[in-house]
């Protein structure tokens, strides 16, 4: 049986080491590195589960090119069942410039993750504890069945989690009513808060886990970066400090915290230690500049125990 059944994007990342500024129009900037890296909010929560030894699925959609056999390569290597159509459409492909910061920008060619639908996929893939899904605003043609195949999910006894990513079509109210019909169903929600933002319309945090809740979320994972992560229930919200690095890279850092708490979540069945657990394996995939950005089960213990942690 497996653990987790991941649904959603895959693409290739082109990543900058991290820069000061972004160069000015017509003008060069050179930077220490840059990688060539797996990619899709969905595909880097597959590798990450499968590393934290999660028997893992992925569902999803690449082109029949270099770029979609070098994916399907390495998901084979990682040992996760890559349930992937290939078609003659380009693989995806995102170009995240990384600043000093910690902030990021993208700039993306949507590829196979555009036309990805339930035609391309039997519904009955979907199996395992946990339905696990990312990339929702990046995949437009699998979003107006997501309620369906959450239903689905749901009918086999599966807990279902969702991370909306950042809508790079405008969060408009049709848009946003997709999203909204499903939170009920989800077991966990995991926002950033500019996501959350866009969904609530307020900036103070407390207000929205209070407008996500009564939207239906059970529980709320807001991410936070640097200050952490605020958990939200129904008449209930803590703050779960971050960790202090050396940011590196924080692409994908949200999708190994994503991952990370379904391992401790199955395991414990505890929300307050699972964010705990979450918030390590994302700072040590933040502060790693390689593709070997997935911590395993041992390294985030590690982590955990030099800064007097024991969970």
């Amino acid at each position: 049986m497996y653990d987790v059944t991941v649904l959603g994007d895959i693409n290739i990342d082109i990543i900058t080491y991290p820069l000061d500024r972004y160069p000015e129009k017509d003008k060069q900037k050179i930077v220490g590195d840059m990688l060539l890296s797996p990619g899709g909010s969905a595909f880097n929560l597959a590798l990450a589960c499968a590393k934290l030894g999660l028997k893992t699925k992925f569902i999803g959609k690449v082109g029949n090119d270099y770029f979609g056999n070098f994916l399907l390569e390495i998901g084979k290597k990682n040992k996760i069942n890559m349930d992937v159509r290939k078609t003659n459409e380009k693989t995806g492909i995102t170009f995240a410039a990384t600043f000093k910061d910690g902030s990021r920008s993208f700039i993306s060619f949507k590829g196979t993750n555009n036309t990805f639908s339930v035609k391309d996929f039997d519904k009955k893939s979907i199996e395992g504890k946990v339905l696990a899904v990312a990339g929702y605003n990046l995949t437009n043609s699998l979003r107006k069945d997501m309620y369906d195949l959450i239903n689905y999910a749901k009918g086999k006894g599966m807990k279902v989690s969702l991370d909306p990513n950042w809508d790079p079509d405008g969060w408009t109210q049709e848009r946003l009513n997709d999203l909204t019909q499903i939170l009920p169903q989800l077991d966990w929600f995991l926002p950033d808060l500019k996501e959350a933002e866009a969904i609530t319309f307020t900036k103070n945090d407390l207000l929205m886990i209070k407008k996500l809740t009564l939207l239906g979320c059970k529980c709320v994972l807001l991410k936070q970066g640097e200050k952490g992560c605020l958990i939200g229930l129904k008449d209930y919200a803590k703050l779960i400090p971050s960790f202090k690095i050396d940011v590196k890279n924080p692409t994908g850092a949200g999708d190994v915290f994503h991952a990370a708490f379904l391992k401790s979540v199955l395991l414990t069945n505890d929300i307050e230690k699972s964010v705990v657990f979450a918030n390590a394996a994302g700072a040590l995939s933040a502060s790693k500049f390689s593709y070997d950005k997935y911590p395993t089960e041992q390294e985030i213990k590690d982590f955990l125990k030099e800064k007097n942690y024991f969970i």
